[in-house]
């Protein structure tokens, strides 16, 4: 009876990781120029142990044109992927649109009143996008397309990424690699935060995602053609940058989703801290069922 108790106690323990640690993270690309014929925008599920990225689908409306997305985000109720075109999109540039993850499809919902670099979903459910020509957020219509200035327009920029973490905190960066981190209130007022350093290309940080243990994903580009581009995370306090590893060239987008169920796909989005953990674990349960089915032998 002890060691069945025990059994119960490490998969309960072993149970705790692939629950609160397996993280989906999903980044799109547009790979190639616009106007060549090899264009090809693809969806990628990444490592997060080493940045590794794994091609899950180009991403292609019905009619099998391709797509590229400069904005990604899940709606926190629906679970439903949504994105925003580049104003370079082959197909319904500056769109907002719906996608299909497991096998890239791409469904077009409108085309949006405003440019924006980013998106996110905050805790109201709103969907917001970052406006570079104004240097603002706004706020989207999922119906129709129709965006809402938020807070007063700023000089112009080209980039932008927007990223709202646990507590329901927007985070901006509005002027590149070397710039700052800001937040956004609830009335769009931006606020200064800290100076980013150490990032691989003082491009741009093109788009951000918050993982639910709170470390900010965001990728790095140096804005070349080809972009090259770099999975790093943020230090929201102080701004230092740190690299994870490289991704697909032209990578523009890039957010978290909810936890996957498979245990291949489990174990490819855990840190080696956590493999490390899972593979202890997972040799103790090996072991203690292994002396359980002993003492039955014999006892038989």
């Amino acid at each position: 009876m002890k060691r069945a108790r025990l059994l119960l106690a490490l998969l309960v323990c072993l149970a705790a990781p692939l629950a609160s640690l397996a993280q989906s993270i999903y980044v799109a690309a547009m790979r190639g120029q616009v106007a060549a014929g090899n264009v090809m925008s693809g969806l990628y599920s990444i490592n997060l142990a080493n940045g590794a990225a794994t091609f899950i689908a180009p991403l292609r409306t019905s009619d099998g044109r391709a797509v590229a997305i400069t904005g990604l985000g899940v709606e926190p109720t629906t679970r439903v992927f949504y994105g925003i075109t580049s104003t370079l999109s082959p197909t319904s540039p500056q769109s907002l649109v719906t996608l299909d993850p497991h096998n890239g499809n791409v469904t077009v919902i409108g085309h949006l009143e405003l440019a924006g670099t980013d998106m996110v979903f905050d805790h109201a459910g709103r969907l917001l996008i970052w406006l570079p020509d104004t240097r603002q957020a706004g706020v989207v219509d999922v119906k129709s397309g129709h965006v809402t200035r938020l807070g007063h327009a700023g000089p112009p920029d080209a980039f932008g990424g927007l990223a709202v973490d646990a507590e329901g905190q927007v985070y901006v960066t509005p002027s590149g690699a070397y710039g700052t981190l800001d937040r956004i209130q609830a009335d769009g007022t931006i606020v200064q935060g800290p100076q980013l350093k150490g990032a691989p290309y003082p491009g741009a940080i093109t788009a951000m995602t918050f993982t639910p243990s709170g470390l900010l994903l965001a990728i790095n580009s140096n804005v070349g053609s080809p972009a090259a581009a770099k999975l790093v995370t943020i230090n929201t306090a102080s701004g230092i940058i740190a690299e994870i590893g490289s991704l697909p060239e032209d990578s523009d987008a890039i957010t978290y989703a909810a936890p996957v169920h498979e245990i291949g796909d489990i174990l490819a989005t855990m840190s080696g801290r956590t493999l490390a953990l899972f593979a202890l674990i997972a040799g103790l349960i090996l072991a203690v069922t292994g002396m359980l089915v002993v003492t039955w032998i014999r006892r038989r």
